[in-house]
């Protein structure tokens, strides 16, 4: 299905109540939920907008935002569960950083990556190497041979996230699972705040109906949702300053939705306030960005 008709259709759907916010105390129910669910069948932009609408935490806000942000980087990702993205190595100089060695028989990946999301319940890792001419990407699963997943005893910001590292001894990469650095999506760089603040409102407003709120507040994350689908169109400075856009409305949402859900379920409030660094993650750069851009 093309990604803007499936993206209003599920919005639709959101607005109308008919996506309801699911319970997951742990990574382990997330994980469920999202699996016995359709999450993955969607479009990347639809998966960040279904995923957050189904969250009952930010945690959970961030990591669906997060596959639909790898999904559209890498349209090749297996549908079927969770991936990362790795890139964060180790800045100490104590572990090796990763290599791709080539042979006539096969190509490996050695090395390690300091940052993987979901880490106990990863499936499939994108994995940058910087090379000496350009980076590559390439795609292992976490179940491969030579493949060594660890998560961090405390992790602070989005607790109930695993958050880990991994090890590769000598892995086997097939030649249909590298690419370029120079393939990724001309938005790459942009992506992470499209479709994690997609998610957020996706949120908001699930939740909101949830609490039978305010039609202003459900009306006002809408008009954003509608933003972010129309940014699926745009490339460039254009998206720069449509993603600028979007982030200083989703601020404004987010500021609403704080007030409200503190008169009506703190458990939820407690949560909110625990990560509400999500919020503003991507603002200070995005907003600089825009600024410099107007100004030229």
């Amino acid at each position: 299905m093309d990604e803007n008709k499936d993206f209003q259709l599920e919005l639709d759907r959101l607005l109308s109540g008919s996506i309801v916010p699911g319970e997951s105390q742990t990574e382990a129910g997330w994980h469920s939920l999202w699996m016995g669910s359709t999450v993955s069948d969607h479009a990347p932009l639809v998966v960040s907008l279904v995923g957050g609408a189904l969250a009952d935490r930010l945690a959970w806000v961030f990591h669906a935002g997060y596959q639909g942000m790898i999904r559209c980087a890498f349209p090749f990702c297996p549908r079927e569960g969770w991936a990362s993205y790795l890139v964060a190595e180790d800045k100490t100089g104590e572990k090796p950083g990763t290599v791709i060695t080539k042979s006539e028989a096969r190509v490996s990946l050695s090395g390690f990556k300091n940052w993987v999301a979901a880490s106990e319940h990863v499936n499939h890792l994108f994995v940058r190497v910087r090379c000496p001419d350009e980076d590559i990407v390439v795609l292992v699963d976490s179940d491969e041979p030579g493949v060594k997943l660890n998560s961090r005893d405390e992790t602070g910001f989005l607790a109930e996230l695993s958050q880990g590292y991994a090890l590769f001894e000598d892995v086997t990469v097939r030649d249909d699972r590298v690419i370029t650095a120079g393939d990724l999506p001309a938005n790459f760089a942009l992506s992470e705040p499209h479709h994690v603040l997609t998610s957020l409102n996706a949120f908001m407003i699930s939740h909101t109906i949830r609490l039978d709120g305010d039609p202003e507040t459900v009306s006002a994350a809408g008009s954003a949702l509608q933003l972010a689908g129309d940014l699926i169109r745009l490339s460039g400075d254009d998206f720069l300053l449509g993603i600028a856009d979007f982030d200083a409305v989703t601020t404004e949402n987010a500021r609403q939705f704080e007030e409200f859900v503190k008169s009506r379920d703190n458990e939820l409030f407690q949560r909110w306030q625990r990560d509400h660094g999500l919020i503003n993650m991507f603002s200070r750069g995005l907003q600089k960005k825009a600024s410099q851009l107007l100004e030229q």
